[in-house]
């Protein structure tokens, strides 16, 4: 079907009207329920420059100079431009479009919301209001808790309000279900839902020319493991299989971290798979959770090496598994 939003229309498959707000208990992640041991994402941008690099013919990827700092990127058709995430502020907003500007001086059709978490749409409001925002219908529900996630954002920018000084709740334009595509003219832009991960609504924005795949949180960067928030690990392995099967990728831009291929998305199948395994047996020889979490340690093949550039992230990547593990046997044991 076509659906027009001012001058603008786009090809949407399983399209929905924006939803009613969200129930005040569907409020995400609580880093204070965090295992000894996790270390809240580091995201403050401050001093942070984004690196634009071509991709293939109009695909650019926007990459932070700080790892865990968000990571965009924009697509340039005939007819105009569309970007994958808003990042964190104002500020920010703007040294995305500044790299947009740099390239093309077409309009910006579409900004694209990969999850809900203030780090990649509190810049939504800086963009043009011409700019369509099309989000998940999940992500767009959740996106109203906006005071609630500006307390969870605020922890991971040292606590510094002046970061967030700036922000207010712009909510999308258009939400979608499973599926959408965007002709920008002569360049196509898939966007797809394939279930829970990180976040209800993870969206993969793919470019399939070019067989590039912008994925927000659901694929974080390369050494990087699953970050399991809310989806639960059963949820996050079926949603990985689900993309490994669906798309044709040869990079992977996520929404953290350094670029990746297409080989990730096996990684993560294999740590999920190890997770839910392990979490079951350690339940079913009547560990606790607080026991779990203590005993079933990060294998190594999943940390970087010590002595490589990403050895500075060991304890991100311990902590964060002592998270999953935490929050997948709440998952299998409710409780």
């Amino acid at each position: 079907m076509k659906r027009t939003i001012g001058a603008l229309s786009l090809t949407v498959a399983a399209a929905v009207a924006l939803p009613a707000p969200a129930s005040a208990a569907a409020k995400g992640v609580d880093w204070a329920a965090a295992p000894e041991g996790f270390i809240v994402p580091p995201l403050n941008p401050t001093g942070v420059k984004l690196e634009t690099k071509k991709l293939a013919p109009g695909v650019y990827a926007l990459l932070s100079g700080r790892p865990a700092v968000d990571n965009n990127g924009f697509i340039v058709g005939r007819r105009g431009v569309l970007v994958i995430d808003a990042h964190i502020n104002g500020a920010m907003a703007r040294q995305v479009q500044a790299a947009v500007r740099a390239v093309t001086d077409k309009p910006i059709l579409y900004l694209v919301n990969t999850n809900y978490h203030g780090d990649h749409t509190f810049g939504n409001y800086a963009f043009p209001a011409t700019t369509a925002i099309v989000a998940h219908r999940l992500t767009a529900q959740r996106m109203r808790n906006f005071e609630h996630e500006k307390g969870l954002i605020l922890r991971t920018v040292d606590n510094d309000p002046s970061v967030l000084a700036d922000v207010r709740l712009r909510l999308p334009d258009v939400t979608f279900d499973d599926r959408m595509t965007i002709d920008l003219g002569g360049r196509v832009v898939e966007l797809h839902h394939f279930g829970y991960g990180n976040t209800p609504g993870d969206t993969v924005v793919y470019v399939p020319g070019a067989k590039v795949a912008w994925t927000g949180n659901l694929v974080v960067g390369e050494g990087f493991i699953p970050p399991i928030f809310e989806g639960g690990a059963r949820n996050y392995l079926t949603t990985i299989a689900r993309f490994a099967e669906t798309l044709d990728v040869r990079t992977i831009i996520p929404g953290h971290g350094t670029p990746a291929t297409g080989a990730i998305l096996a990684r993560y199948l294999g740590y999920l798979g190890e997770l839910v395994v392990a979490v079951r047996s350690a339940a079913q020889a009547g560990w606790t959770a607080e026991e779990t979490v203590a005993r079933l340690s990060l294998a190594e093949k999943y940390l970087p090496p010590k002595n490589s550039p990403g050895g500075a992230l060991r304890p991100l990547i311990a902590g964060l598994h002592r998270l999953n593990v935490q929050q997948t046997f709440r998952d299998q044991n409710g409780k």
